[in-house]
Formats: C-alpha cells, sequence, structure tokens
C-alpha cells in the first residue's frame, strides 16, 4: 500500500512547503506549467530539485489549483508500479483522471523499472495529467527513452549555484546588487562561493564541506551509475572523477587515462560517458564551424560542481576559476591549434561568436592577447573578452572583467 501520507503534506489544508527562497530557474520551469508534454528536471545530486518541485505545488495551490489534484510521490523507498500508485491515489481522493485536472509529479524516477513506457501510456491517453519528473542524472532519460517519448517531454537540467544565487541565499543580496560599495566583501564572497557551489554548504566551514562533496562523488560512483549500468570497478569511476577535478580543462586522451587507471582506454571512455550522463562531468569540443569536425577533434572535461576542485589539497586557484567560467556560460567550445595556440571558451550564441580567457592574474601582458589575435583574425570577428581576478578596462576589440563581476553578469 503507497504510503501518500508521507509525501503529500500539501493535503492538509493551510499547509505549504517552508521554500521561501526561490533559485533563478524557477522561474524557468514555471513557465512550462501550461505545456503538455511531461516536464523531466535533471541535473548533479543536491541541487535542489525536489525543493524546486515542491515550490512548484505551493505555486500551483495559490494558483487556485485544488490541494488533492496534486500528487508527488518519490521512488527512494518504495517503488510501486505507476498503474498501482495512481490507482490507489484515485480511490483516495475519489478524483477522475478522465475529467479531472491533475499534477503528478515523480521525484527520482530513475528508480522505477520501465518508467518511460508507464508514463507514456498515461501521457497518451489523459489529456488533463500533467507530469514532472526528475532523477538525480540524465541517466535516467536513456535512448530508450528519448526514442518512446520523442515530442512529449522537455528536458530541463538544473546547474549548481551560480553567484548572484550564493549571494541571495547567504542573505547578501545588497553586495550583488551594489558590489562597488562592498569591494572587500565581494571578494571574500567570492573565494567561499568558490567552494561552496550547494545551497545545503554555503554556511558550512571547509571541513565540513569538504565531507559533503566526497558524499555526492560517492553516490554517483558507487550507487548512481552502478544502477545504471554494468560497472565491475566503482572504485576507477571514483578515481576518474578525482583526475578530473585535479586536473579542469583536462585534455581527454582515453589511452593515457587507462593507463594511469589501469583500464583499457575503452574503458576509459565508456566510463567517461557515464559520469557526463550522470552530470558529475562536462565536455566540451575544440572549436571548428562545423560541429562533426569538432567531435572528431580534441576534447577536455570539467566538473559540473568546480567546487569538488578543492578536494585537491594543491589545487589551483586559476583552473578552478576557469571550470568555474566553464560551468557559469555553459560552454561547448574552446580552441586550439596544432601550434598549441590556445583559447579557453568560445561562445556561440547563434551567429555570435565571442573567444574568452580566463587569466586570474591583475597583471596581462600582451602574449596572453596573441591566441585570441589569432582567432580573431581567423574568423573575422572583433570582440573578445579576457577574465581577470581585479583588473578592469576595454579597447575596441577586448573587454577585460574580474571574475566575480562576470559571474554577476551571467543572471
Amino acid at each position: 500500500m503507497v504510503n501518500f501520507e508521507k509525501f503529500n503534506r500539501h493535503w492538509e489544508n493551510g499547509f505549504f512547503y517552508p521554500f521561501e527562497k526561490k533559485r533563478a530557474f524557477f522561474g524557468t520551469l514555471q513557465s512550462y506549467l501550461g505545456k503538455k508534454q511531461i516536464v523531466a528536471l535533471t541535473g548533479v545530486r543536491r541541487t535542489g530539485k525536489t525543493v524546486l518541485l515542491k515550490q512548484v505545488i505551493n505555486h500551483l495551490i495559490n494558483s487556485g489549483i485544488e490541494r488533492k489534484n496534486i500528487l508527488y510521490f518519490s521512488f527512494d523507498e518504495q517503488k510501486p508500479s505507476l498503474d498501482e500508485l495512481i490507482g490507489e491515489y484515485l480511490q483516495a481522493t475519489s478524483l477522475d483522471i478522465g475529467k479531472d485536472k491533475t499534477f503528478i509529479f515523480l521525484d527520482e524516477i530513475q528508480k522505477l523499472g520501465n518508467w518511460q513506457e508507464q508514463v507514456k501510456t498515461y501521457y497518451d491517453n489523459y489529456e488533463n495529467i500533467r507530469f514532472f519528473v526528475s532523477g538525480s542524472s540524465t541517466l535516467f532519460i536513456s535512448k530508450k527513452s528519448h526514442e518512446s517519448l520523442a515530442g512529449r517531454i522537455f528536458i530541463l537540467d538544473l546547474p549548481v549555484l551560480s553567484f548572484r544565487e550564493f549571494l541571495e541565499f547567504r542573505g547578501k543580496k545588497e553586495i550583488s546588487d551594489n558590489p562597488k560599495m562592498f569591494p572587500g566583501q565581494i571578494q571574500k564572497e567570492f573565494a567561499s562561493y568558490l567552494k561552496r557551489n550547494f545551497i545545503d554548504i554555503i554556511n558550512e566551514d571547509d571541513e565540513s564541506a569538504r565531507e559533503y562533496l566526497q558524499g555526492i562523488i560517492n553516490k554517483v560512483a558507487f550507487e548512481d551509475i552502478p544502477q545504471m549500468f554494468s560497472i565491475e570497478n566503482p572504485e576507477k569511476l571514483k578515481a576518474l572523477i578525482t583526475a578530473i577535478y585535479s586536473s579542469p580543462g583536462m585534455l581527454i586522451n582515453y589511452e593515457n587515462l587507462g593507463n594511469d587507471l589501469a583500464l583499457s582506454s575503452k574503458t576509459a571512455e565508456k566510463y567517461l560517458f557515464y559520469l557526463t550522463q550522470a552530470k558529475i562531468v562536462k565536455k566540451i569540443y575544440n572549436y571548428s564551424k562545423n560541429f562533426l569536425t569538432s567531435e572528431k577533434k580534441s576534447k577536455k572535461a570539467y566538473i559540473t560542481a568546480p567546487c569538488m576542485c578543492f578536494l585537491n589539497d594543491e589545487a589551483d586557484i586559476t583552473k578552478i576559476v576557469e571550470n568555474t567560467v566553464c560551468i557559469a556560460g555553459n560552454y561547448d567550445f574552446f580552441w586550439r591549434t596544432p601550434q598549441k595556440d590556445e583559447i579557453d571558451f568560445i561562445s556561440k550564441k547563434g551567429p555570435v561568436i565571442i573567444p574568452i580567457e580566463v587569466k586570474y592574474s591583475n597583471t596581462l601582458h600582451p602574449k596572453d592577447f596573441n591566441a585570441i589575435k589569432k582567432f580573431s583574425k581567423k574568423n573575422k570577428i572583433n570582440a573578445s573578452i579576457i577574465i581577470t581576478k581585479e583588473k578592469e578596462g576595454a579597447n575596441q576589440t577586448t573587454k577585460t572583467v574580474p571574475a566575480w563581476k562576470w559571474l554577476l553578469e551571467q543572471q
């Protein structure tokens, strides 16, 4: 028998989930409420997916939706079939899903076998049902899911906290709104943010934050991925995560990775694929105007929660800021030539292409502009960005901006 009472406190008159502060992503999720398609919320563990779903439930109630017309269930403990779940729900509420508009929130749905076919049946046959599903990674959106739910699903990826969100959750909104008034505090908060990209640890000390981050990595390596794929040695999976957060932006060479981890190059490639699907690693590509060409060229790997880089006791702050910029900008490309001219990121939004270099220093040398000049000449562009520690300025072609300021501008 399904324990509805445990998961549906919102059925109680006057009850609302106690999550007042909202992530910026809430507005994105809210915009999908009127659509028929299934909404799938993904992202690395502990980014706040469950809280977001419950905030949407609060919003629906405030919008006039009857409390009993909203069902929330997590498959963390019980794993009833969808028929069983919905059948018992209808018995408990006396609703008719053929007539009554119903919102169904299914958390950790990857733990329900063949979930995509079960949801598809209800989606195709009941016009009044709206499904919101979530999981700790895109592992539950398998190839089979894409095929069976084609045209029926929107997949939304929830990233780690932005710097602006970090300040707001810390109660420091006045700093983000008026950073020039608080130059000392903005630097202090920025240093703290680099180590704390998750809501749960924004006020924790460094040691507690480290334990928390190790817990996420262990969950991904020893539970999430092995539940979906046959993994002979999860320790190697964890070792690969460690290698990437210890050297963010590393060029991917599967043979070298395999040698370092005592794995075949094919297994190393497979493990990295699992980590990208689990949303703990982001892979970016050497830029080419033809994406298929980019796919065949060299690739780099970054960790999607840059604060994990501090688990390495010899962390390089410049590389950590580079990793943070990659995730905040959601970049897919870098640029590297056979002559080893290199640009950290290439921003491509429609026809607009902007090279971006991270130089976390207050001193810039003429050679720091060489790669940007070569790329700009080759691609006939006249705008670029260099992200620094504190140096700020602009000329006809290049904008120089402090990392903390650039991060605030991303949201």
